[in-house]
């Protein structure tokens, strides 16, 4: 598969995923209160009429609902033209206006605006699901171009290392690519899959003897939709490139980015996620080194 056809490929495929989220309030809201100025370690009124690029936005526009909260003007873009109207609607469900955020088709690898045209641009979880690292410079190239001498530039990449990202989920993905019930399956994944295997997990359990202490409801709200959405995320799309702390820092400072500063934060989760959510934040424990190598690749710099 050629760079174009990966790159539309998983742009087709994140936006069924996003219209799926973009009517998911518990999905919206938890990644829209990631999203709070002193995360970046800037004033409350920072965002303030602040020119905010939103690059790959997204269906569910989540990131550019949030900083349009906060009082940026925010500009969203992603490929095509069929993610503008769920975006639309998606920050009209949030309360905002339908001109409030403005949504325009582009290609992160090159972008239509001016030189240092925002103070602030944003790129989140799009980098890594590029066709290769060829792709990933020039994409980086161009977030800095627009980037404003002084404004900043937040992106993230993903989990380095761990035995999750290196072992578990490549070859998570390889069985998705050659085995089709496994593709099926993940394909149309939803709640009632699980609801549907732990009662007949619970059935067969009491018919034997063996007793449940917790109840379906509890079960289901564990492998929620947020989950099952999730699960594809982590597989469906057909690149997902290794990036590392050393990899990203030289995007940085090769596009004249100031000290980068990594991120980290506690992402408070509904689901059964939930429990693995301390681990993922307290990356120097000994499991969590096992299970997230050294966690999430978040980053801000200033140009």
């Amino acid at each position: 598969m050629n760079e174009k056809l990966i790159n539309e490929k998983t742009r087709e495929i994140y936006h069924e995923q996003h219209k799926r989220g973009a009517g998911n309030q518990i999905a919206m809201d938890r990644f829209m209160s990631m999203i709070e100025p002193d995360y970046f370690g800037v004033d409350r009124n920072f965002f303030s009429n602040k020119k905010l690029l939103d690059a790959g936005c997204g269906d569910t526009a989540k990131l550019s609902i949030k900083f349009t909260y906060l009082g940026a003007k925010v500009t969203g873009v992603d490929l095509g033209e069929d993610f503008i109207p769920i975006a639309k609607e998606s920050a009209k469900k949030q309360g905002l206006a339908e001109d409030k955020i403005k949504f325009q088709s582009a290609n992160v690898i090159s972008l239509p605006f001016e030189d240092e045209e925002f103070d602030f641009v944003c790129c989140h979880g799009v980098l890594l699901h590029l066709a290769n690292y060829k792709q990933i410079e020039s994409a980086f190239s161009e977030l800095a171009r627009v980037t404003k001498k002084g404004g900043h530039l937040y992106t993230v990449f993903g989990v380095e290392g761990g035995l999750l990202e290196d072992h578990i989920i490549p070859a998570a993905r390889d069985y998705y690519s050659v085995n089709k019930e496994f593709q099926a399956l993940i394909d149309n994944i939803s709640p009632s899959n699980f609801k549907d295997l732990f009662q007949m997990i619970k059935k067969t359990s009491e018919e034997n003897g063996i007793s449940f202490d917790i109840d379906d409801i509890t079960l289901q709200k564990m492998f929620d939709l947020d989950f099952c959405v999730m699960l594809q995320n982590l597989l469906q799309a057909p690149v997902r490139l290794k990036v590392s702390k050393s990899d990203i820092l030289g995007y940085y400072y090769r596009n004249k980015f100031q000290t980068p500063k990594r991120l980290r934060r506690f992402v408070k989760r509904q689901n059964i996620r939930k429990y693995t959510a301390p681990l993922h934040y307290l990356c120097d424990s000994p499991i969590s080194k096992i299970i997230y190598g050294s966690g999430n690749l978040e980053f801000i710099a200033q140009k």
